[in-house]
C-alpha cells in the first residue's frame, strides 16, 4: 500500500528529517506568514495558532482545489515565566543558554491540519520538560561557537551537541526536535489519513 503524499507546511530541516526517518511521503511548501504576528497570550495557545496560519497561507497558495493533508507546526519553549522562540543573533542566543542553565523548561508543540478542503482546520498540542545541566561560561561558548542555535528554538538542538548539556526529558523526544511524532499520528489517525487502508 501507497501512503497519501502529506503536504508540510514548515520551512524547518527537523521536521522534514523526522517525517524521512518515519517514512511518510511528503512535500514541502513554506507557508509565507510572519511568526511575530499573533492574538493569543500562553504559549500554548500561540504555538496553535501560528500552525493553523502556516495551513491556512499554503491553501490559499491553491486559488481553485486545495489539496488534502496539510500540516503546519509550530514550535515555543517556556522558561521561568519567560516565552523563548528562535533567536536573532548570537548575543540573544547567549541570553537564552543561561536562561535555560540549570532549570527545567517546557517545550510546546502546536500541530495543524486540514484533512480535506473545505473541512475545518483541526489543531493539536504536545507538551514535553526538559532539564538543562548547569552551564558554565566555557560550555555556553563552546556550544554558540558550534552554531547550532541557529535556526532552533531555546537556541539549541537536543539531536545534535545540546544533548551534552540535557539531564533529562519528560514526554516526548521528537516533540523537543520539532514534530511530536506521536501525537503527529493521532492526529493523522483520527481524521481518517490512510495509514491501513488498501
Amino acid at each position: 500500500m501507497t501512503m497519501v503524499t502529506i503536504i508540510l507546511a514548515s520551512g524547518s530541516p527537523r521536521r522534514r528529517e523526522l517525517l524521512q526517518k518515519a517514512k511518510i511521503p511528503f512535500k514541502v511548501i513554506h507557508p509565507n506568514i510572519n511568526e511575530d504576528v499573533y492574538t493569543q497570550t500562553t504559549p500554548k495557545e500561540i504555538v496553535e495558532e501560528i500552525a493553523k496560519k502556516k495551513v491556512e497561507a499554503v491553501v490559499n497558495i491553491f486559488k481553485q482545489e486545495s489539496p488534502r493533508w496539510i500540516v503546519g507546526a509550530d514550535t515555543m519553549i517556556e522558561v521561568a515565566g519567560k516565552c523563548i522562540g528562535k533567536p536573532d543573533s548570537i548575543e540573544d542566543a547567549e541570553e537564552c543558554l543561561r536562561l535555560l542553565s540549570g532549570r527545567i523548561h517546557r517545550v510546546y508543540t502546536g500541530m495543524a491540519l486540514l484533512p480535506e478542503k473545505d473541512k475545518p482546520i483541526v489543531t493539536t498540542l504536545a507538551t514535553s520538560e526538559v532539564k538543562f545541566r548547569k552551564m558554565n561560561d566555557d560550555e555556553i561558548h563552546f556550544y554558540l561557537d558550534s552554531g547550532e542555535w541557529s535556526g532552533a528554538a531555546g537556541a539549541y538542538r537536543i539531536q545534535e551537541q545540546g544533548s551534552f548539556f540535557i539531564e533529562w526529558i519528560k514526554g516526548s523526544y521528537s516533540n523537543v526536535v520539532g514534530l511530536p511524532l506521536e501525537t503527529f499520528y493521532t492526529l493523522l489517525k483520527e481524521n481518517d489519513y490512510p495509514f491501513f487502508k488498501d
